[in-house]
């Protein structure tokens, strides 16, 4: 009997081949030779798989949305009403820089070839609308101060896991640190929010 394969593994196994590739050397270091190589199958499957290296490159945006979007997903799971469901959102982008260092490396690569592929960014847009849809629906359900835009704040409390992603994976600061700063901000816009940086959290990871 022929062997069955698995033919949507087998394209993202290639596509999670180039995300390395592309946190390790950047765009540039994406090669269709070098994915077949790091992937350890022939240049052949990897054409029969992709049309090129722009096609195999918006495959591999996706595996990467697919990834941040699993990790926000499980840091949630156990989390009990608005307020802390927004924290755990917050602290699970902030710990990509621990957690997904290749997903948040590979993102930051394709950030430049987003700006010219209409089709990457508009991955990149309903990715990061998607997110700040969430966050400003949780704080507006969590309660916030009456001067509080949820939409507006959605935006600030984003930027700021995203900037303290990037400081925790350079080595700035550490996890914790970024944590009680994430605490900080949500105790000035949730009057009931209290600074939580000693809480040994399961979503929290040391660093």
């Amino acid at each position: 009997m022929p062997k069955q394969v698995d033919h949507a593994a087998r394209r993202e196994e290639i596509a999670q081949a180039a995300l390395r590739l592309c946190a390790r050397d950047g765009l540039a270091g994406v090669t269709i030779g070098q994915v077949a190589q790091e992937a350890g199958v022939s240049k052949g499957l990897v054409q029969h798989y992709f049309a090129g290296k722009a096609d195999l490159l918006r495959a591999s945006a996706q595996v990467l949305r697919g990834e941040i979007e699993r990790q926000v997903r499980d840091a949630v799971r156990d989390a009990h009403g608005p307020a802390e469901t927004l924290r755990c959102v917050l602290l699970a982008i902030v710990e990509l820089g621990v957690t997904a260092v290749v997903p948040l490396l590979a993102g930051h690569a394709f950030l430049s070839m987003a700006v010219a592929d209409p089709e990457i960014r508009a991955l990149y847009r309903a990715g990061g609308d998607g997110v700040h849809r969430e966050i400003a629906a949780l704080l507006a359900a969590a309660g916030p101060a009456p001067d509080v835009d949820p939409g507006a704040e959605a935006h600030a409390l984003l930027g700021l896991a995203r900037g303290l992603a990037d400081g925790v994976l350079l080595g700035e600061l550490g996890v914790d640190a970024a944590a009680a700063i994430v605490d900080h901000h949500l105790g000035r816009i949730l009057p009931g929010a209290r600074a939580r940086s000693d809480d040994p959290s399961p979503s929290r990871v040391s660093g």
